[in-house]
Parts: structure tokens; sequence; C-alpha cells
């Protein structure tokens, strides 16, 4: 007779189960996937319900408490009722019996199997406590079907927790096990309830019910078919799953706010679908803490298997990053005091050996103050900011921040990287933006000194440790910042301007909105939208798009990824902004104009504070003193003899690609007065040449035809009224006024333009062709 007790007694697969805590403290579940094995089977709880040990014992075995694992009385009274039935009717065996059953693996039901069963009783009885033999067999008696334990019974008929059922739920489930077939919709609901009411009875016989609670009782119906478990949060459980070895798994999510964003998720890509975008997500996170609020990792209310990637975990798939990056790089150059916050950033077309940035308006602006540049997130301004920065050493500054996806050299991303060129998920984006949130909220907690643990990735789990961030270069984080409190507090400031002509939409519908940090981006061809907005105590994370990295019309940050993000932020608490960093920053006298330190030329100055690292920064460059006629009519400059009658007046001057543009969008710059003749000056102050840029690599365009077009050459020249001559390698090409642009066949090959004016200023760059 094989007696063998394995240790542990039972060793089956459980279901996996995501659970969160209310603010009441009580757990509530939130998700569960079946057991490998193909059951509902959840790990057992600490306590068995008190109402359904009542019931169970007392329709199963009413001595459990007081017998040694075999009860004679039961024994002597199944053979009594086999004999005068002459049939197998009652087996006699107490509720420990039926766990050694069970551990076994449910043989089949001789005398023999029974005796084994008894000696298995027996030795349960003196190893384990009344209370946890009875734990084990209310985890792992079966239910119907594919149930199996008191807990997933509960949920799967009547889709609530055990402690919470009723008296008669409580009794329906405890004369299941002995018959789990009665629990099947449309099959035997009469002897079902039959005995469900007989036991509701001996309860009221025991005078465990009252009579009125034993006629409620006797008055509730049965559960119909099996219900479905909660999936509020079906991505994260998923994700969860797979990264964790316990079957129980306390997440930090907010139950209500998930449920709230899940659903708006859900109605936004509802009407997103008329557009052929069929995917979105968003995350929520407490900036203090780093814990995550929410986590909608994709739309639920559709079929999975439609092909449209409803089952992606779009949170931690890698996309292409659009403007969302812009920030940093914004704030990494006032960290470094390349910059103020005004500073003049060039936009004017640029082409970097064939890489030609675009606006997203297709406009250029000339000269645009920096946080202009972030605040309408302006291509060409941030590619020039970034060829001043280092495309190197912003990826360190990125990886050192939480960026996990730069997996390639700073060669394969070059200048594109502020575009969108690198790959990025939202779950490290959002914990970046956190990271530098919650150093700034600590200013004065630390009273301006850094905390290196406040650098550290969002988390999923309360018990997850807030383990800093560290460099993949550098072995420990130095004991100052990685960027300034002061360049975070502009970098913020920058982010919360409402006023964005960025992809052309109606910023005004957000102006009234509470004060939220945030940035757009859109990938290029129209495969990403994002937003993500901060707060001193949130952030928020969305990305809208398909899943399939299939592009759409239209699809930009601003018009699908922002309305969510505002939504969003409208189901959270508003908060007093982020405090300004005074022990950071120094007064200066800055250039009305320029936004650069102001010089003894510049003529309208204020008074502003800026970071203390702008005190390196170069002085306004653009302008210069100029003497003019008494009439205003003609300038002269230091060589010519009559310069020391002349009106002597500072003067603000672009350099003509610059001002080419810059004069379209600021009716008050004032060009420059005609030279007086006999006076020279630099002829770099008189041509620019704006197209292509020197050095730059141009790709033969072709029309419908498949024939070779003309390529557009296009300058500018500081004098109106200039002409300017047109030469390619040495070969005349024509002359032109006003509007300087020559249309002309280049064949591939390096080339050198040369134009010339009527006074012999010259101006050559050297450019490429390719096919």
């Amino acid at each position: 007779m094989h007696v063998w007790i394995p240790n542990p007694l039972i060793s089956k697969p459980y279901s996996t189960l995501l659970y969160t805590t209310e603010a009441s403290g009580r757990d509530v579940l939130l998700g569960a996937r079946i057991a490998p094995d193909g059951q509902w089977r959840f790990p057992p709880d600490p306590e068995v319900p008190d109402k359904f040990a009542v019931c169970l014992t007392q329709y199963e075995d009413k001595r459990f408490w007081y017998h040694p694992g075999i009860d004679p009385f039961a024994l002597v009274r199944a053979v009594q009722l086999n004999l005068t039935q002459s049939r197998v009717v009652s087996g006699g065996s107490t509720l420990t019996m039926q766990l050694a059953r069970i551990a076994r693996g449910n043989q089949s039901r001789t005398v023999g199997q029974k005796l084994v069963e008894m000696v298995w009783a027996i030795y349960l009885e003196c190893t384990y406590s009344k209370g946890e033999i009875l734990r084990m067999y209310a985890s792992h008696a079966p239910f119907g079907g594919n149930v199996v334990g008191i807990e997933a019974a509960a949920w799967r008929y009547f889709g609530r927790e055990a402690k919470d059922l009723s008296w008669a739920e409580q009794a329906t489930l405890a004369v299941l096990p002995n018959s789990p077939a009665l629990i099947h919709p449309g099959r035997n609901r009469a002897e079902l309830k039959q005995k469900r009411d007989k036991l509701l009875y001996r309860l009221y016989e025991k005078r465990i019910l009252d009579k009125t609670e034993y006629e409620l009782a006797c008055l509730e119906t049965l559960p119909e078919k099996p219900l479905p478990l909660p999936n509020e949060a079906p991505h994260l459980l998923d994700r969860l799953a797979a990264e964790k070895t316990e079957n129980r798994i306390q997440t930090t999510i907010d139950p209500i706010l998930q449920g709230q964003i899940q659903r708006l998720v859900n109605r936004y890509v509802a009407d997103y679908r008329s557009n052929y975008i069929y995917n979105a997500a968003a995350l929520v996170a407490d900036v203090e803490s780093g814990e995550v609020l929410a986590y909608v990792g994709n739309v639920t209310d559709q079929d999975s298997d439609s092909g449209h990637g409803y089952q992606v975990d779009v949170i931690t798939s890698p996309r292409s990053t659009g403007s969302v990056l812009k920030p940093f790089l914004y704030a990494a150059m006032l960290n470094d005091g390349l910059i103020l916050p005004g500073t003049l950033i060039a936009d004017t077309p640029l082409n970097i050996n064939g890489f030609t940035p675009q606006n997203f308006n297709k406009t250029f602006y000339g000269a645009v103050p920096a946080h202009v540049a972030i605040e309408r997130s302006l291509n060409v301004p941030l590619v020039r900011m970034l060829s001043q920065y280092n495309t190197g050493r912003f990826m360190s500054l990125l990886k050192r921040m939480g960026m996990t996806t730069l997996r390639y050299s700073e060669d394969h991303y070059g200048a594109s990287l502020i575009l969108g060129g690198a790959e990025g998920t939202l779950w490290d984006l959002a914990g970046m933006y956190a990271s530098l949130a919650r150093m700034s909220a600590h200013y004065h907690r630390y009273n301006g000194r850094y905390d290196r643990s406040d650098l550290h990735p969002l988390s999923l789990c309360p018990k997850d440790a807030q383990v800093p961030i560290r460099s993949v270069t550098d072995k420990r984080l130095s004991d100052e910042s990685l960027l300034s409190y002061a360049s975070l507090w502009f970098m913020f400031d920058a982010m919360s301007g409402v006023n964005r002509p960025e992809e052309e939409a109606d910023w005004q519908q957000f102006s009234s909105m509470k004060r939220v940090a945030w940035k757009t981006g859109t990938s290029y061809g129209g495969r990403d939208a994002w937003a993500i907005g901060v707060t001193p105590r949130y952030v928020v994370g969305v990305w809208v798009g398909n899943a399939t990295g299939e592009g759409r019309s239209g699809l930009t940050g601003v018009g699908y990824a922002a309305p969510i993000l505002f939504d969003v932020f409208s189901l959270l608490p508003d908060v007093p902004w982020f405090d300004q960093p005074y022990d950071e920053l120094v007064q200066m006298l800055v250039c009305r104009q320029s936004g650069h330190k102001a010089s003894s030329v510049c003529d309208v100055v204020d008074t502003l504070y800026v970071p203390r690292a702008g005190m390196v920064t170069q002085v306004c460059p653009y302008h210069r003193f100029i003497h003019l006629s008494p009439d205003g009519r003609y300038r002269v400059n230091s060589s010519c003899e009559s310069v020391s009658r002349m009106q002597k007046r500072p003067w603000f001057v672009l350099p003509p690609a610059q001002a080419y543009y810059y004069k379209h969008f600021h009716v008050e710059y004032e060009a420059l007065p005609p030279l007086k003749p006999g006076c020279e000056e630099d002829q770099s102050r008189q041509i620019a040449i704006l197209y292509p840029e020197h050095q730059a690599v141009l790709y033969l365009p072709k029309g419908f035809s498949g024939e070779r077009e003309k390529v557009v050459l296009k300058a500018t020249h500081s004098r109106p009224d200039a002409t300017l001559y047109w030469h390619l390698d040495d070969v005349y090409l024509g002359e032109t006024q006003q509007i300087h642009q020559m249309a002309c066949f280049v064949e591939p090959g390096n080339h050198i333009l040369t134009l010339m004016d009527e006074d012999g200023n010259r101006r050559s760059i050297l450019f490429e062709v390719r096919e």
C-alpha cells in the first residue's frame, strides 16, 4: 500500500492575479490569467471565509473540528446507508480524507484507495492544523468545469470575493465540491437549489441563521453561466506576469482612475477609427513616488484577433520619438551656459549631408528665441542647437536620465535624433519627465542640494525598490544633478506656454486648462502621435497611432494625443506650480531683440533672471554702431573721411539669410540704409546663399515623366536694389534683381557656386549633387 506523502502536499500551477489597494485599504482584483493547466485556480488565501467554513462543515463534515481525520460515526452511517440502498450512496469521507484524495490526483473510489486516504488523513491531521487543512481543501476543491477553489468559484459565479458572499451564495458553493456538475447552466437547477436550501434549513435549525435570514436566503437566485473575471489592466497584467514569478501581484494602480482612463482611451479611438487609427496608450504616474496610477497599454473594447494589434502593449513598445526630446536639449544648453532662454537661434534652410530638416508648416522664421523654438517645436532651430551641443553628448545625457532604447552610435542617429530619429518607449519618456519634475519639486526640501535618488524609473509595484538610474559609462552620478534646478524651471516654463502654432492647430482650446508643462511629438510619416505632460505631482504620457506601424495622413501629436492628455489631466487635482529657484538665478541685462547678454551697443535692454550658468554666454552679436548721414539716407563706415560729421546710433543687424526670413514676421525690423558710395564693407554682410548651404549634399529631383528637373538656387542681399551675378563652376548662369533665384540643371558631382554683386562683393560655396 503506497502511502508516501509529498511535500508540498499539492503542487499545482495557479492563476496569475493582479491586485491593487483602494484608498480604504481594501484589495481589489484588477485581472486574472488562467493557470497553465487550463484551470481557474487562485493561489490559496490565508483564511477561509467564516460563512463558507460553517456551510462546508455543516454539509460535508459536521464533526470536522473534533475527529482525528477519520469519523467512525460517518463510516458506520455510510455502511448502513449503502447496505440499505444496495449501492454506494455515501463514502463516509471527512474533509481531511477528501483533501487526501485531491492530493493523490482523485484516484478511483475503491476500498483499497479508501484505506490509503484514511492513512493520509491521519498523517495530515498530525502534520497540519484544522485551519490549514480546511484552507487547503477550500483552495483545491472542484467547483464545476475548470473552476478550482473557493476564491475562483466566487469570482466565476458571483463576480466578487468569497468573503463578500451572502449565506445563500456560500451555501451554493459549499454543496458544489460534492456535486460539481450541478453548476452547469441549464442543467440540474432544481436539484442544486434543493441542496442549497436544505443546507440553509440546517443552518436555521442550528440557529446559525434566524428565520428572516433563512427565508431571505432561500429567495436568492442561483448563479447563471460563469462570469468573466475582471480585466481592468490586461496589458499591465501580461507585462507583470512575464516579469515576476509570484502568482499574486500587487500593483500601485488606482482602480477608479484606471477604469476612467481606459474608457477614455477606448472612446477616443472609436472616433479615430474613421481615419483608420486603431491604437492608443496612456500612462499616469505620481511624480513624488514614481508609482504608476493608471496603465492603459492599448484599447480593450475590440476583438484581439482583428489584426489591428490590440494585444500589443504600446507603453513598452519602442516608437519614433518625434519632438518629445526637444525640451531636454533646451534644458541641457541652459545648464551648460550655451544659451539664455531668449537667445536667438537661426531658423533658415539647413542641409547636413543630405539631411534637410523642415519645420512642420514648411516655413522659416529667420531667427527665433530658444524658448519659442521649444514652445512651437520648430525643427530647424533645434537641429542647429543639437549640432552646437553635440549628438553624442546629448545621447549620454538621455541615457543617464533613463532612456534605454539608444542602442546605436551617434553616427547612426546624427542630427535626426532630436526629430525622432531614435526610438523610445512611453515608459522611459514618462519616467524621465517624472524624474526631472521630482528633482524640481524637491528644490526647497533639500535646500538647493541634489539627491541622486530622485532620478529613478517609474514603478508598478509597491515593493519595487526605487533604484537610482546609473549612467551606462559612469559608475555613479556626481554630487551635482544632471541638470540644474534653474535649467529645469525654464524648461517646464517653456513647456507650459500655450502660444504654440506648431502643427497649425487650435491651441486655444487648451488655454483654460490647469497649468501643465507639456510637449507633443509627431514621427515621420504620421506613424506616431505623442503628448507628454507633467506637473509637480503627476506625469501623463499618451501615444496614438497604429501598432502595426502604418502611418496615417493628418496624425499629429497635437491633433490626436493632446486631447486625450488634457482629458486625463481634467481627472487629476490641480497643484501649485514649481518654485522658482532664485538661488540658482542671477539678474542680467539682456538685449530685448536678440535675447543675448546685452553689450554696450544694445539700446533696449531688460533686467531678467537667468540661470547662473548664463553668465558665460556670448554678448549680443547683432547690435553694432553705424554712422548715418544727417538725413538718414546713407550710412558710412570708419574708413570714410566724413564719419566724424555723421550721426552715430546702434542698429540691430541680422545676417542676410536670417534677415531675409525674419523681416516677413517682424515688420519692425529695419534694414540697413544704403552704404554711401565710396565706403567699403565686409562682403560677408552683403550676400547670403540660402540654398544650397555650404558643403550640402543634394539629391537630383525627378518629375512625373522620370526626367531630371532643374535645381532652384536661392540667395539674398542686404541691399534690396542689388544685382547678383550667378556662376556655377566658372560658368555664367545669369543675373537677378530683387528676387534672387536661379533654376538650372546640375550634373552629379562636386560644384562651386559663386555670386557677385555690382560692387565686386562675392560669395562662394561648395556643394555636392548625387543621383
